[in-house]
């Protein structure tokens, strides 16, 4: 009987080690990525004679950030011969319907959520891409591009996929959906700056398991992507009207 409960405990050990540790080091290889592409880029924007810290230079210093995490989800799938957790079905027209749903509930979501917030007086973080694009409101625009091409698929390849992979894997796909949300809105800690900071995290934290879940029903990593990418251009859309006066808030 202890022996059984011994191999147990050590399968437990090893189950936990092997979805865990495998998480850890795919999030500090896009940490580390991450912060190497966005220097090489800062450098190379300097030497071009782009200001890094103009709205162009800004978007495209954002747009090397999720290159980096490309490299290191891609680099990490393939030494360690884990493409097979990924969902990479191409979408058939069903999906269209899971796209729309997932890009419907986000939104949704989002406007119910802000409306609270408002209705209770609980103040959100301060947006960290706002506070950029203070003064200069045509980097919403840059921004589309680069969240339609590389935020939504790179994000998506790292947290969907490679995270909520292993997840799935050893636990299921219920814990996978919410492990991976969890790391989600962490990875987003420094996107929030105030008291409401945590408020907004949450709120990020409730998007990605809307995400989570589309990817599990619809099987295919394309259609989060799509729905991921919408609602960014969305919200940069929206973002830019208010800023220059086409719609008031």
């Amino acid at each position: 009987m202890a022996s059984d409960v011994s191999s147990a405990t050590r399968s437990d050990l090893r189950t936990a080690l092997r979805a865990f540790g495998g998480v850890v080091v795919v999030v500090l290889l896009v940490l580390v990525c991450a912060t190497i592409f966005v220097s090489l880029a800062t450098a190379l924007l300097r030497a071009v004679g782009i200001d890094p810290d103009g709205a162009l230079g800004t978007a495209l210093v954002s747009a090397s950030q999720f290159v980096g995490f490309g490299v290191a989800a891609g680099g990490y799938l393939t030494a360690t011969d884990q493409w097979g957790l990924i969902h990479r079905r191409l979408p058939s027209g069903r999906d269209l319907k899971w796209t729309a749903v997932g890009l419907g509930v986000l939104v949704g979501l989002y406007l119910l959520i802000s409306f609270g917030l408002t209705r209770f007086g609980i103040d959100s973080g301060d947006s960290a891409v706002a506070a950029t694009a203070e003064g200069q409101p045509v980097l919403f625009l840059y921004y589309i591009p680069v969240t339609l091409l590389l935020v939504a698929p790179t994000e998506e390849l790292v947290f969907r996929g490679a995270v909520q992979g292993q997840f799935r894997r050893e636990y299921g796909v219920p814990f996978a959906v919410a492990a991976s949300s969890a790391v989600f809105a962490s990875i987003h800690f420094t996107s929030f700056t105030g008291s409401g900071a945590l408020v907004s995290l949450a709120v990020v934290l409730v998007l990605g398991g809307v995400l989570g879940v589309v990817y599990e029903k619809s099987e295919s990593l394309l259609v989060p992507v799509a729905a991921h990418g919408l609602y960014n251009t969305v919200q940069f859309a929206v973002s830019y009207a208010l800023a220059v006066g086409l719609i008031s808030g």
